[in-house]
């Protein structure tokens, strides 16, 4: 009988976490041009300087939990948001404290973040699986511009886990009624 109970209860605990957040990662591919700034500016016939464009690319991760997996919008304020875990880790912005949200259409994310002195801002919408990211440190100093495509990173599916638990919980009943070792 407590097993049951025990089972139940930790059914109904899945349950309740699923219904209530919603986790999200995806990762981001980008290209595009940046400079690393300078005095020097960008002249001819010498392009190879700090100061002109170059091509690029970026490759991050993109986390973040919203506190329900119902349609609306969410703010990120640093630690005072309704988003908690955010995290892309492009420039300076898994450090700097963080402004913006993320809007949840039928289930689908898509948000605009930037960092506190508005110098690096990240767009992405899942609906059409892109991303940007554009930074700019002021004058004479780094700036850059990159778009790119999100893809979903596998995580394990709830149920799967939640069969895996009710295994291990009915195994360590059997041990237990057969009399075995160590149980």
């Amino acid at each position: 009988m407590r097993h049951r109970r025990m089972m139940a209860a930790a059914v109904l605990l899945c349950a309740t976490a699923a219904a209530h957040a919603e986790h999200f990662e995806y990762k981001v591919d980008l290209t595009g041009t940046y400079s690393e700034g300078g005095t020097d500016g960008c002249y001819p016939p010498d392009f190879d300087q700090p100061a002109c464009p170059q091509p690029g690319s970026l490759t991050a991760l993109l986390s973040f939990d919203t506190p329900s997996s119902a349609d609306g919008s969410y703010v990120i304020e640093d630690s005072f948001g309704d988003i908690t875990n955010f995290y892309v880790d492009l420039g300076n912005l898994p450090e700097d404290s963080l402004f913006g949200g993320v809007n949840l259409n039928g289930g689908v994310p898509n948000g605009t973040v930037q960092s506190a002195d508005q110098s690096e801002t990240f767009t992405f919408d899942w609906g059409d699986h892109t991303a940007s990211y554009v930074y700019d440190f002021g004058y004479h100093a780094a700036n850059g511009s990159f778009s790119g495509t999100l893809t979903e990173v596998p995580e394990p599916a709830p149920l799967v886990l939640l069969l895996a638990g009710l295994a291990g919980l009915g195994w360590i009943g059997r041990r237990r009624r057969t009399g075995a070792p160590g149980a």
